[in-house]
């Protein structure tokens, strides 16, 4: 007898691209579809080796014969058993991959960064004509606290936004190993193309936090790169200073240099009525300020909090804290409601907590003009969605000048 049959819904059925067990992010992704039990992961090729793939396929407990050995068996064994193919390949594989399940009819969920340039999330448009579901997951916007922040905005509770400061240093580009040898990144993640790997690293997911945030889209940025790492065939720092539709400022930092950083994601909120501070690494707390010299701590058991204490948050009770994993899944649990919606509704609205090629495309756009304005060393101007793109036909022409 089936789930449903007894009136529990069946769960949504997934397969992986990549996500084996030895890559950065499988786990996470599994275990993050595992919490709020929306999912089943069904099916995969998890790496183009072998025994990699077999051994995923075990311990994520697929059956032998929906573990398949390349992705063009994927798609044609699982076309139309699926719910969902989860792309976890390295970004510069995602546009042919995220198009190909497009237009096998099979809707996608798709790591970050969705492409390597806005050109190619046009190409990505372009396979989704007959409407077939994309999403991106910026896990980073699954945390309730975010979300808190998000709905203060929202509700007009700082006033006029005025400036937000958005950093994510981190430190693997200059670490050392115990024996005192470099730590060596993935061999994808050491090659620059138009857009630096750093940026399609962690700038996307500055952005995704300025757009949920705010919803104020980037206008014009000033940014400089370097290399201070232990690789200097590749940029690993990047500064831009970004002026946002209705006159927001935003400075954003990110890198993979910044000794004792493991990864500072911090974001600072200021407006003209009150200011807020989130870190990270202690996720479930935020400094808030307001004009007349109150300080507060807020988590999600303080009385005025009306979003992070929402029960399907409460996976303990405060004092408990949630962390990465936790964000990652209500991130999930968000991607499962909005294919439910597609599935069941001929008109599905937008889910406010999904983000997708629009989004990811936005992001591209401005982090191409970072990197312009990183050899052209002056202000860009970003332009609008759809406008044709001189920004980027610049990045082409100058391609022999990104070697550093």
């Amino acid at each position: 007898m089936s789930r449903s049959s007894q009136g529990v819904p069946d769960k949504l059925r997934l397969a992986f691209l990549g996500g084996a067990v030895n890559s950065a992010v499988g786990r996470a992704h599994r275990d993050a579809i595992e919490l709020d039990q929306k999912f089943d992961l069904v099916a995969g090729c998890f790496s183009r080796h072998e025994e990699i793939n077999r051994e995923a396929a075990e311990q994520y407990r697929i059956l032998p014969e929906r573990c398949h050995s390349d992705f063009g068996t994927l798609l044609s064994k699982e076309a139309g058993t699926i719910d969902a193919l989860v792309v976890l390949t390295p970004t510069q594989q995602h546009t042919d991959q995220v198009v190909a399940a497009l237009e096998a009819g099979i809707p996608v969920i798709s790591e970050k960064a969705l492409a390597g340039s806005s050109a190619e999330t046009r190409i990505i448009d372009d396979a989704r004509s007959n409407g077939t579901f994309l999403a991106v997951t910026y896990n980073y916007t699954g945390y309730p606290m975010l979300r808190e922040i998000r709905g203060m905005v929202e509700h007009g509770v700082f006033g006029e936004l005025q400036q937000i400061h958005i950093e994510m240093p981190q430190e693997s580009f200059l670490r050392f190993r115990r024996d005192g040898t470099p730590m060596t990144p993935q061999d994808w993640r050491l090659r620059d193309g138009l857009v630096p790997t750093v940026s399609l690293d962690l700038g996307v997911h500055v952005h995704s936090l300025l757009h949920f945030l705010t919803q104020r889209e980037p206008e014009e940025v000033c940014a400089t790169s370097q290399s201070f790492g232990n690789f200097p065939q590749v940029l690993d720092n990047v500064q831009a200073l970004v002026r946002c539709a209705g006159g927001l400022h935003c400075s954003m930092w990110y890198g993979k240099t910044a000794l004792g950083q493991r990864n500072g994601l911090r974001v600072r909120l200021y407006g003209s009525k009150a200011s807020i501070e989130w870190l990270q690494e202690t996720p479930e707390i935020a400094h808030f300020y307001d004009r007349n010299g109150r300080k507060q701590i807020l988590d999600r058991a303080s009385p005025d909090i009306m979003i992070a204490n929402a029960s399907r948050y409460e996976r303990f009770k405060a004092g408990h804290p949630s962390g990465f994993i936790e964000a990652f899944a209500n991130y999930y649990a968000d991607l499962a409601d909005a294919l439910l919606q597609r599935k069941t509704n001929s008109a599905p609205l937008p889910h406010p907590y999904v983000l997708g090629l629009n989004e990811a495309e936005e992001g591209l756009r401005l982090l191409e003009a970072i990197e312009c304005s990183r050899l052209e060393k002056r202000w860009i101007e970003i332009e609008p969605r759809g406008v044709r793109r001189p920004v980027i036909e610049r990045l082409e022409i100058q391609a022999p000048q990104l070697a550093l």
